[in-house]
């Protein structure tokens, strides 16, 4: 059946366990009403699509998506409100007749008269969204520290407090709050977001039982904490799992990570860091620390370049004309000729009739709005065309970024 047969419409809130089916299926995650419930309590069902079957009896939902609003931080501490793509799926009865694109390129144009100039998601197939315009933006490191592994210098003595996760409720969105500007692909979290982060149901998103190690503030540093997990195996065998590490500066950062090394009985300590972490350094032994994996998390689609290219700073000045195409949606505010005049105190765009200086397709664009891409790199990929080539390192300058983007929020 074409996909034209198909409707692509807003949800019914009668149908939202239904909606939800498809998500489970797709993703093959089990039946359990709690965590069907979890997912609703910060998906509103004004923010989800779907794709329904007319030539079945009762119309059935067959696929669906859905986004949440976030504020992204971007290059330079500003942010930028973003639809939060998620729940993306279609019935492995119903694939491969067009419902995915038409379910996307609805969401998109949602999404851009809502006013947000940037989509991001999490990619469970990464090759898949880069043809719909998204660009991989950021990527981490899993790695496996040895315990008790020593510093090559003292770690800060702080005053830290160990809570269960469920108890640090009304504490840690202050501390997340006070981090979340300083490294851009952080994401905003609502009172519901918090809620379902430390609530009862573990799911992929949060939720479960959690330590949370609080590093209270200390004269200008506003301090931080850790939340982790500690499990052991049949061979009793301990590993502490780190779910993720705020802190506003090294002293902070330094005081957790101790605290985390030296939990006793532990075998390992694992964890998901960003690529320039600086506990890689601060190990006496760099061998203490081992990559299990390095792989993409967060992929950046701009609905509107302009806005986007605008909102962000820049290490450098940067005075530049890009082409962008935008096959996937090219009516639409990202694909066109613009002009980019920014440094690090702000930066304006606008559409230009003006010779271009580079060539680039919008997902590239996402990957390099912030600052995880190099345009140099990109350029010997053949992801950029440089017409002018005496400009690709400056524009390289300008958009880099450090610290370099990392998101801890599962979305």
């Amino acid at each position: 059946m074409p996909s034209a047969e198909f409707r692509i419409e807003s949800l019914d809130p009668a149908r939202w366990a239904e909606s939800y089916e498809v998500t489970r299926v797709v993703f093959g995650a089990p039946v359990d009403p709690a965590v069907a419930d979890a997912e609703h309590s910060v998906l509103s069902d004004e923010r989800v699509l779907v794709a329904v079957d007319p030539a079945l009896d009762g119309s059935p939902i067959v696929g669906s998506t859905g986004s949440y609003r976030f504020e992204v931080t971007l290059p330079g501490g500003d942010t930028i409100d973003a639809g939060g793509v998620t729940n993306v799926g279609v019935l492995p009865t119903h694939r491969r007749r067009g419902i995915f694109a038409r379910l996307m390129a609805r969401q998109h144009d949602d999404l851009a008269a809502e006013g947000l100039a940037l989509a991001v998601l999490n990619a469970s197939e990464a090759g898949i969204y880069g043809r719909l315009g998204y660009g991989m933006a950021s990527r981490f490191r899993s790695v496996r520290l040895r315990p008790q592994a020593p510093f090559v210098g003292p770690a800060p003595q702080r005053r830290l407090e160990l809570l269960r996760s469920a108890d640090a409720r009304h504490v840690l969105p202050s501390f997340y709050e006070a981090a979340r500007r300083r490294r851009p692909g952080t994401l905003s979290r609502s009172d519901a977001w918090w809620d379902m982060f430390v609530g009862p149901v573990r799911m992929w998103k949060g939720g479960g039982h959690h330590e949370v190690v609080l590093a209270h503030p200390e004269g200008d540093d506003p301090g931080g904490y850790a939340i982790y997990t500690t499990t052991s195996d049949e061979a009793d065998r301990i590993t502490v799992r780190v779910r993720e590490v705020v802190a506003t500066t090294p002293d902070t950062h330094a005081a957790l990570w101790r605290y985390l090394l030296d939990i006793d009985l532990a075998d390992v300590v694992e964890a998901a860091v960003p690529l320039d972490d600086p506990l890689l350094w601060r190990l006496a032994d760099p061998r203490a620390l081992g990559v299990s994996t390095e792989r993409d998390f967060l992929f950046a689609r701009v609905l509107d370049a302009p806005v986007a290219l605008a909102a962000r700073r820049y290490r450098t000045e940067v005075d530049v004309v890009l082409d962008v195409a935008d096959p996937f949606r090219p009516d639409g505010a990202a694909a066109g000729r613009f002009r980019l005049e920014g440094g690090p105190d702000g930066a304006s765009c606008s559409p230009t009739n003006a010779e271009a200086d580079l060539a680039l397709d919008v997902s590239a664009l996402g990957s390099l709005l912030l600052g995880g891409a190099d345009a140099s790199v990109l350029a010997a990929a053949g992801r950029i065309t440089a017409a002018r080539t005496d400009r690709l390192d400056g524009v390289a300058t300008a958009f880099g970024a450090s610290p370099l983007p990392f998101c801890a929020t599962n979305f």
